[in-house]
């Protein structure tokens, strides 16, 4: 007997088997470092690949974490914490919660085709300003084809509706305390049975769409300026990719010799969140365990006149706001504001050498 199964995982095989021609491209002219990363990448997509879309299943969904200390992918945040699920545009989903201390709660649904693609774009965004809580952080938000206008936290899922990310930001985020969330599908169905061949062989073709997809947009691209930034943008709803509105990015990558530093300047606007980070050219966090690798709005020493400056290198600093390169000569610096009253001003840099 053929199975099915078997062909869908020989294809999801061959994919895996040519990943690293996205990242050994002579075009992408990464450092060997860079080059290593993308082998280990490579685990680290093929595990969110097996939560997001061999154990999830909109019909009966559950919050699959998309990354934790060790395991890190889609441009993860030092201080927030994500979550993902699949979802049906047909079902209606009701998400219980409590938050606690975290400065940014969001839930983004995602427009696209249910095949593992990239989402399209943004269907809907909610945010904590748009939800009532109760007094104790209590809340319920009603996904639904057919919501009623006149009950709170009730939203809208178009017909394209494919997926959710949750994302919760945090000023401390070691010493806080993330929501607790539950989503349930309010339709009911029978309990599952084990999953017959074709299911299975359709769960690994989405899977390796998605492990495909993710593979085209990393490692990311380095012509970024050298030691300086690109000018901040803001994230449109249909630019495709799993971003979200609230949010403006702004890039750069440096790269620096053991006797060299950075010295980046600039000021913020007022915002719920905002934080500068390392990621390696994948848009995998740097090593936050070991190294201080992220600074944010409360983390971060004003200077006098309400500018800040952020020190970046190699060896540790004597000075306020030092962001350690965690062992990379070159990788990719990243701001991002959340709900930013403004647009910020690019931030400047200057490249120094220690006396």
């Amino acid at each position: 007997m053929q199975y099915e199964s078997k062909k869908a995982l020989e294809e999801f095989l061959d994919v895996i088997r040519n990943a690293d021609k996205t990242f050994l491209d002579p075009d992408k002219t990464l450092d060997e470092q860079g080059r290593v990363d993308g082998y280990q990448h490579i685990f680290h997509l093929l595990k969110s690949s097996i939560d997001f879309y061999l154990l999830n299943d909109p019909l009966r969904p559950d919050f699959k974490r998309l990354s934790d200390d060790y395991h890190t992918l889609l441009g993860d945040n030092v201080d927030s914490v994500y979550y993902f699920t699949q979802i049906k545009s047909d079902q209606e989903y009701l998400i219980t919660g409590k938050r606690y201390d975290s400065c940014y709660l969001s839930f983004t649904v995602y427009g696209g085709k249910p095949d593992g693609e990239m989402a399209e774009r943004v269907c809907l965004s909610i945010n904590h300003r748009d939800i009532e809580f109760d007094e104790d952080g209590s809340f319920e938000i009603r996904l639904t084809p057919n919501p009623d206008p006149d009950k709170k936290n009730e939203f809208k899922l178009d017909p394209d509706a494919v997926n959710l990310f949750t994302r919760e930001y945090f000023f401390d985020r070691f010493n806080s305390k993330e929501s607790d969330l539950h989503i349930e599908n309010l339709k009911k169905y029978e309990s599952p049975k084990p999953l017959n061949d074709r299911e299975l062989a359709r769960r690994i073709r989405i899977m390796k769409t998605y492990f495909e997809q993710t593979t085209w947009i990393a490692p990311l691209p380095v012509e970024f300026p050298l030691n300086n930034f690109l000018p901040p943008f803001p994230f449109d709803a249909d630019q495709g990719g799993w971003g979200t509105v609230d949010n403006i990015y702004c890039f750069g990558r440096f790269r620096l010799e053991e006797n060299e530093y950075l010295k980046i300047d600039f000021t913020s606007p007022e915002a719920v969140y905002w934080g500068m980070q390392t990621w390696n050219y994948l848009m995998q966090s740097t090593d936050f365990v070991n190294y201080p690798v992220c600074l944010n709005k409360k983390t971060t020493k004003p200077n006098e006149d309400g500018s800040y400056t952020i020190y970046l290198s190699h060896k540790k600093m004597d000075v306020d706001n030092w962001v350690s390169t965690a062992g990379y000569k070159e990788a990719i610096m990243f701001f991002r504001w959340l709900l930013a009253d403004e647009m910020p001003k690019q931030p400047t840099v200057e490249l120094c050498t220690f006396e």
